[in-house]
Formats: structure tokens, sequence, C-alpha cells
């Protein structure tokens, strides 16, 4: 028993640096892929279509899994029900419908995730990014009808004001246009992070208690459903020159690395929050962001203001506050 928990530890601690790396990873080389020339290559809803694509590899590597845990028992395989992703619905209408929702929510976050990092600091963004546990927790109120506790209260004013203190960073700016492209960075930066929380939130009302293979088929009906419907903006986008690519100029290797990352990333969550705890995923998150700045200082030249180390600071402690304390957040 005691070797059990050490071999726990052990991966629980590869987990944790594994997320970081992924999130950092996967951002930087997003950031790079959509600043290195933009006047050849700009596509950030194309590289999120591109990138969430990936996600119908989800259930057929869950069925590897149970196959190789199960020593390829097929009938063990049926017996799990996992077909039924939202209770009480279970039409295909009600599927398409209420996957299409979801969709929506995962591509706004993303999209506008991505859109955030052309304006501002990789680290601004994710750090930003971690305030959606806040939002999470607003809406759980209102939706999931959740009670009120005084730490989250406190979570959400640090959030809150380490969201002003970092938009603050740049006011002293005489630059206008610079002042301006900060503020909007700041602003798609939050609504990502507001995406992110309605997506947690409404997964929660309409799943509940998922098990690892009803989420794995979930992603991978939404990988499905993005392929064939999120290329058709992406078209118009590209035919009405609102994002650029240029075959000949497309930055094959952040692309790739930040879809690969990404698809790591979003595995070892839908797996380690049901194989592990999603404490171990909230410690991955929590150290993802100072990583990216240490990325952002090194290779990008960022100047640390006293506003962004404050506001900052504010939202590691907000996310520290509630991170451990509800599944939901992860």
């Amino acid at each position: 028993l005691e070797n059990f928990y050490k071999i726990i530890i052990i991966i629980s601690i590869i987990v944790i640096f594994s997320v970081a790396i992924c999130w950092t990873g996967g951002t930087q080389f997003s950031k790079s892929a959509l600043i290195i020339d933009p006047n050849h290559f700009y596509a950030p809803f194309t590289m999120t279509w591109f990138s969430t694509n990936f996600m119908i590899l989800c259930y057929p590597i869950y069925i590897i899994y149970i196959l190789i845990k199960s020593n390829s028992d097929v009938m063990y395989l049926k017996t799990l029900r996992i077909y039924k992703v939202y209770p009480n619905k279970s039409s295909w209408l009600q599927y398409f419908f209420f996957t299409t929702i979801f969709l929506v929510l995962w591509i706004g976050a993303n999209y506008s995730y991505s859109l955030s990092l052309v304006y501002v600091a990789a680290s601004i963004t994710t750090s930003i990014s971690a305030s959606n546990t806040a939002i999470v927790l607003i809406l759980s109120w209102i939706i999931l009808k959740d009670k009120f506790k005084i730490y989250q209260i406190i979570s959400i004013l640090c959030a809150v004001s380490g969201v002003v203190v970092i938009s603050l960073d740049k006011s002293k700016e005489t630059d206008k246009l610079s002042t301006l492209n900060h503020f909007i960075g700041i602003f798609l930066a939050i609504l990502s992070a507001a995406f992110s929380a309605t997506y947690k939130v409404l997964f929660k009302k309409l799943i509940g208690n998922a098990n690892l293979g009803q989420v794995s088929i979930f992603m991978t009906g939404l990988g499905f459903l993005n392929l064939f419907i999120d290329i058709i903006p992406s078209t118009f986008l590209c035919i009405y020159k609102k994002e650029i690519i240029d075959f000949n100029y497309i930055p094959w290797l952040p692309i790739i690395g930040s879809t690969l990352l990404s698809l790591l990333f979003n595995f070892l969550i839908n797996f380690g929050i049901a194989l592990l705890h999603p404490l171990v995923i909230s410690i991955g998150m929590l150290m993802g962001i100072p990583l990216n700045i240490i990325v952002d200082i090194i290779f990008r030249g960022l100047k640390v203001e006293k506003e962004f180390i404050i506001g900052g600071s504010l939202m590691l402690l907000s996310f520290f506050l509630i991170g451990g304390n509800d599944k939901l957040l992860c």
C-alpha cells in the first residue's frame, strides 16, 4: 500500500509539471504563430478550428485505454454504458443542440484567448485566464444554486482587483495605440475566461459528474461537430481577408507545437481529473502562470512592472483560494 501511494505521488508530480509545460508551450507557440509574419499568416480562428479537430482522438484513445486495462475484453467495454452523454436527453436533435452550445463556448474561449495573445504578453493572458475560477463561482451561485462561502467571496474580490491592477500596467504610456491594444488584449482575456467559466458550469449542469468515458465521447463529438461546422466561418474569414493564410509562409513549427501541446493539455485535464484528483490539475495550471512569465522575460523581453506583479499575485491568490476546494473548477 505504501508503494502504491508513492507511485501515485510520483505520477501526480509528473502530471503537474506536464500540465504547466503544455499550457505554457501551447500558449507561447500560439503567440509565435500569430506574430511571426502577420502580413502573410494571421489566422487565429482557423488555428482554433484546426487544433479543436484533434479532440476527435479522445474517445478512440479512451477505448484503447479500456481494452488494455480489461485485457481486450470487448464485453466489458459494452457494459460501461457511456454512450448517453446527456442524462434524460436521448434524441439526436437534443444531442446536436446541446453539443453545439458547448462548441460555441469552447471556440469562443479559445478564439478570444488566441486573439488576446496578439495584443498582450502571454503571461498577462494566462494570469487573467486563471480568473475564470472566480467567474465559475459566480455562475455556480446563479445556475447551480451553490451556497456562498467566505473564501469564495474573497477569491472573487482578489480576481477582480488583480484584473483591474494589471489593466493599469500600461496606463502611463503616451502611445495611445499601444495603450488601446493593451486594453483590447485585457478585454479579450476576460472574455475568454467568461466563455471558459460558462462552459464549465453548463457542463456541470447538463452532464453532472461525468465519468471518463462520458467526457471522452463528449470531447470526440465536440471535435467532429467543429470539423464540419466551424470550417464555414473559417472559410469566409479567409475569403474576405479577415484572416490571412499564405501557404508559402505558414509557420508550421509553432502551429504543430501549439496543436500537439494543446491536445496533450486537454488529455491531461480529462484523464488527470478522472484518474487522480482535480487538485493535481489546479496546481499544474497554477505553475503555468509563473512559467509563462519566465518565458516572456527570457525570450520576449518582457519588462515586469509593479502593477503586473501586484495584479498577478492577486489573481494567483484568487486561484489558490479556490483551486483545490471545488471539483467544478477544473
